[in-house]
């Protein structure tokens, strides 16, 4: 068996761990991997590499991936279809293993099944907003990437009491992140774009929160509307200085923490498995801590909003 491995769109903590896994657990069994450098547009064009376990290997927990990626529409090109098939053919290709977040699962994977294409998923974003999977791989690592931000951040705080200080994480368009991050890290308030707070509420809230702990600690989504807005008038409304920072793409390029690397290792083992079972089309998930190959494509609709009760928690609503 040979198989293909190509990364769609935004990379993600753990993706080389899981090419790592899969790349290893191939040769064992004699089987090959190769990987597209590009994303789909580098596959189409043939610019494969064979996957070297050794570095594959000594860079498992690292950050990035070894496979570069492209947002390219390639596959919407008139003649991809042909161009697909010839470089499977060219190269002796049995199957796809593709990671990708929401937007690639929901455009890409009815795509390939359409043209018959074997294939399976591996869903891949920090922003753990793809329907059908309790969480994707990448997803950890941006929390704890951001945590150790908040810490700092805290400590920072409590050390110069009197201010607002906020935490702008990635997530777009969703509000997983950021209120996963702050309701681990204990923050005063979550603000997400799913439930926006109204403007003069808010900065009558942060107020009583700096009087009562001597400082306000917020999380909020990169998603959340009218930041700029925000920015500019809760420090007129309240008279307190807003101290603010932007976790920015360094939070998804952060090394993979322990539960990614296991969560990769068994998603990749759940994706070779059911090659070799014979699957042609799949979605690798994790649900109640347990991981499987869901045949087909996963529900076309969004993953649902945002936990509100959990929301209201954080925000003592």
């Amino acid at each position: 068996m040979k198989t293909c491995i190509v990364i769609s769109g935004g990379d993600a903590p753990g993706i080389n761990a899981a090419i790592d896994g899969y790349a290893r657990l191939a040769a064992r069994q004699g089987d090959r991997v190769l990987g597209a450098q590009g994303g789909f547009a580098g596959l189409l064009d043939n610019r494969l590499v064979e996957i070297d376990t050794a570095l594959s290997s000594l860079l498992a927990g690292r950050g990035g991936s070894i496979l570069q990626s492209s947002r390219a529409p390639a596959l919407r090109q008139p003649d991809a279809r042909e161009r697909l098939a010839r470089v499977m053919a060219g190269r002796g290709i049995d199957n796809l293993l593709v990671f990708g977040g929401d937007g690639s699962i929901q455009h890409i994977s009815p795509l390939l099944a359409d043209w018959a294409v074997p294939c399976i998923f591996l869903p891949t974003t920090i922003d753990n907003d793809v329907a059908g999977t309790d969480c994707t791989l990448g997803h950890d690592s941006a929390c704890n990437f951001a945590s150790q931000a908040l810490a700092g951040i805290r400590a920072t705080a409590n050390a110069l009491p009197g201010r607002i200080f906020m935490l702008e994480t990635l997530g777009a368009p969703t509000g997983h992140l950021a209120l996963a991050i702050a309701y681990a890290g204990g923050a005063h308030l979550a603000l997400l774009p799913e439930y926006p707070l109204e403007l003069n509420w808010l900065a009558a809230r942060l107020t009583r929160i700096v009087e009562r702990e001597g400082h306000a600690l917020v999380v909020l989504s990169e998603a959340y509307p009218a930041i700029d807005r925000l920015l500019k008038e809760i420090p007129q409304r309240t008279g307190i200085r807003i101290r603010y920072s932007a976790l920015g793409h360094a939070q998804r390029g952060a090394d993979a923490s322990h539960n990614d690397r296991r969560l990769a290792r068994d998603m990749s083992r759940a994706a070779w498995r059911a090659f070799k079972d014979g699957l042609r089309q799949g979605i690798v998930v994790e649900r109640t801590g347990a991981v499987s190959v869901h045949e087909g494509g996963l529900p076309s609709a969004a993953k649902p909003a945002p936990d509100l009760d959990l929301l209201e928690f954080v925000n003592q609503l």
